[in-house]
């Protein structure tokens, strides 16, 4: 069923109506059609590892017994269990961590191991498609790249070079384009959670997220991680992506902007509080010398024998000043006005000035035109062309050479000057001229079309100029009319000099006086600035965190209804696995709608961390084993069904507890062996013949 996002906030929107208009409401959920982004049903995809294969060289070392030894080690794998049995500290780990480092970026090999090797092939599948990653670790600076196509040596890696999907030259980088591989892949995605900045001078509230790498926590379980089932608020985001249940995204989203919204709140009111005291203490200490002021004032009032009033003066000087300023801010004001419409009219005179010239180019062009059509018509009528020459009258004895001489001599074939026989001249081609004597109409009309409309708008322009020109007229009469202030500067320097010369003749108490008057004037102005300011008000924050509150809440039970089916399920699954491994102290799996997980155990319920050290790691091996059965017989969840086990047996290697795990391996086996992969590293030779997928080491024997 399609998630209703109308009715969600239809329904928020009655409850918060009153403090909240309906926009800001769809704004604070709004999370672009994300609603339905979750799905718990399974994309059918598992990840499988193929083969690791290891080149390079151990240091050179006088005290070991593998010094300068070269490194070319190789190991299949299948689906199903696999087990790798060696003694500890023999290379288990480091061949986990090194598909780990190929699988994510992220690299956990002790700094000896890692130079070691020099180059590593770690080849997987995801369904039927083969892909190979290559680590080149013989520099300083890592190369990856991840490849299309399956091979495990660098005479192969030559040949393949073609199928690279992408390489990186940092860990940083290979880090990033891994992680976008495999959430394509997975369909994962990162879920969100906000921590304070690890910087000590910066007081920001910051988003993190899960990644590839983050996920991988519940593919790789290493032993170091045994007392921890989920690995904290990391471990609740991996377990809800490996879920899958639906809500999962906009419920994570809706929190991050709750938590950045009390973070906001927190914020101002920390600064509210803060200008509330310091106006306190402001309050107080202006009060305090205010009072200090007038008893002071009252003795020097007692004391004074004459006073001299300067206040008249001090009215007249001010009342002056401000006239002044204000006639001059006129000025200034029309001046500028004056300036723009004389700059506009230069505009204008520039226009007028480039239409004149275009017209009388324009004409210039019409009489040409004209003329070339004249002298194309004669030609065509007389059948001589004189345009050029232009012929009225015999050069010789300067008589008239009419129209009507030129017509009768080209009757005769004669020449109309020297009366000589000419040729009939067939090559002229009539309409050619004809021709251009159309087109020449057509540009003689375009041009008069051309001139008409450069005269209206100069006419256009001048009526614009006249305009303008009247403006300016008036902005000069307005600047005319504003009036002199040199008298009035006059008179304020006069009052100046009398107040200059007063003040002189003041009696050093009187001095004091003026300066306490003064003192009292700017604080009485501080404290009506401080009186009128009212205290910044806390933004609505505690309501809109109230509405994400309420839409968190029922997202989650809304989310926690449509996956019960599923967790039902998980919890069945965990209980049976948990008993395989002969705890059956624990009855019961409880899984609550915040993903804590609470064991029934001697009749109480239990968090993981409160189950017996010596039962945790079974625990949480029974916790994945299901996440994967879930998908496999469900058909729910996003594991890769790939989990790998470093040391299950290093903490609890008592015999019921190898029995157990024993009979679960060969139960997985045989049930699910070709639909996942689990590979396990182990230093208990109890666990070897029990599935056919093994590599046994001798003891003391190096795993590469």
């Amino acid at each position: 069923m399609n998630f209703d996002f109308n009715k969600f906030t239809d329904e928020l929107y009655e409850k918060y109506k009153d403090v909240l208009d309906r926009s800001e409401i769809q704004e604070l959920l709004n999370l672009n059609d994300e609603y339905g982004k979750d799905t718990p049903i399974s994309t059918g995809k598992r990840l499988i590892v193929k083969n690791i294969t290891l080149l390079g060289e151990k240091e050179v070392s006088e005290n070991q017994d593998y010094s300068g030894a070269k490194i070319n080690f190789s190991l299949p794998l299948e689906t199903g269990v696999n087990i790798i049995i060696a003694d500890n500290l023999k290379g288990k780990s480091s061949v986990f961590k090194v598909i780990k480092y190929a699988l994510t970026g992220a690299n956990s090999l002790k700094d000896n191991i890692k130079k070691w090797i020099h180059h590593a092939f770690v080849n997987f599948s995801i369904n039927e498609k083969k892909y190979t990653v290559y680590l080149d670790l013989s520099k300083y600076r890592l190369y990856a790249g991840l490849f299309n196509s399956s091979f495990n040596s660098l005479e192969e890696l030559e040949k393949n070079l073609e199928d690279v999907l992408f390489s990186a030259n940092s860990e940083t980088t290979y880090q990033d384009l891994i992680n976008d591989f495999f959430f394509q892949q997975f369909t994962y995605y990162s879920l969100k959670w906000t921590q304070k900045s690890s910087q000590k001078d910066k007081d920001e509230l910051l988003e993190a997220g899960a990644s590839w790498k983050t996920y991988f926590k519940s593919i790789l379980l290493e032993s170091k991680d045994s007392t921890s089932l989920m690995y904290g608020d990391q471990g609740k985001k991996v377990f809800q992506m490996l879920l899958g249940l639906k809500l999962t995204y906009p419920i994570n989203r809706l929190t991050i902007k709750k938590d950045l919204l009390n973070y906001e709140k927190a914020k101002e009111q920390s600064f509210s509080e803060r200008q509330k005291k310091q106006r306190q203490n402001n309050l107080g200490k202006f009060k305090s010398r205010i009072t200090e002021i007038d008893i002071e004032l009252n003795q020097i009032q007692k004391t004074s024998i004459e006073q001299v009033n300067l206040a008249p003066h001090y009215n007249e000087y001010n009342t002056l000043l401000g006239l002044i300023q204000s006639e001059n801010k006129k000025f200034i004001e029309f001046e500028k006005v004056k300036q723009a419409e004389s700059n506009e009219l230069n505009s204008i005179k520039a226009k007028q000035q480039a239409n004149q010239f275009e017209i009388i180019r324009l004409r210039k062009e019409l009489e040409k035109s004209k003329k070339q059509s004249n002298d194309l018509k004669e030609f065509v009528e007389i059948g001589i062309l004189f345009s050029n020459l232009d012929i009225k009258h015999c050069p010789s004895c300067n008589h008239d050479v009419s129209i009507t001489q030129k017509q009768a001599r080209l009757q005769e074939h004669k020449c109309s000057l020297c009366n000589e026989s000419i040729e009939n001249t067939d090559d002229v081609e009539i309409d050619v001229y004809k021709e251009k004597i159309e087109n020449l109409e057509i540009a003689i009309i375009n041009l008069e079309k051309e001139i008409s409309s450069l005269t209206k708008l100069t006419e256009v322009i001048q009526e614009k100029f006249n305009s303008v020109y009247s403006e300016l007229v008036s902005s000069e009469q307005m600047l005319n009319n504003i009036q002199d202030v040199s008298s009035l500067s006059n008179r304020l320097q006069e009052i100046e000099d009398i107040i200059n010369s007063e003040k002189s003749k003041v009696n050093p108490s009187d001095s004091r006086k003026e300066e306490l008057v003064s003192e009292k004037a700017v604080i009485n102005f501080q404290l009506n600035e401080i009186l009128s300011q009212e205290t910044i008000q806390v933004s609505n924050y505690e309501t809109k965190i109230k509405l994400l509150d309420s839409a968190i809440t029922k997202l989650s039970e809304h989310r926690f209804e449509l996956g019960t089916k599923v967790l039902d399920r998980l919890s069945e699954l965990m209980k049976n696995e948990i008993r395989d491994f002969g705890l059956t102290s624990i009855t019961e799996v409880l899984i609550k709608d915040n993903f804590e997980l609470y064991y029934k155990q001697d009749n109480d319920y239990v968090t993981f961390e409160n189950i017996a050290e010596g039962e945790q790691l079974r625990a949480k091996i029974a916790f994945y084993l299901s996440l994967i059965q879930l998908d496999i017989e469900f058909n729910f969840g996003r594991h890769t069904r790939l989990l790998i086990i470093d040391s299950p047996g290093k903490e609890e290697a008592d015999s019921k507890y190898l029995d157990g795990l024993a009979l679960v391996l060969k139960s997985i086996e045989s049930r699910y062996g070709d639909k996942l992969q689990i590979l396990i590293g182990t230093a208990e030779r109890k666990l070897a013949g029990i599935v056919k997928n093994q590599k046994e080491f001798a003891v003391d024997e190096y795993v590469f």
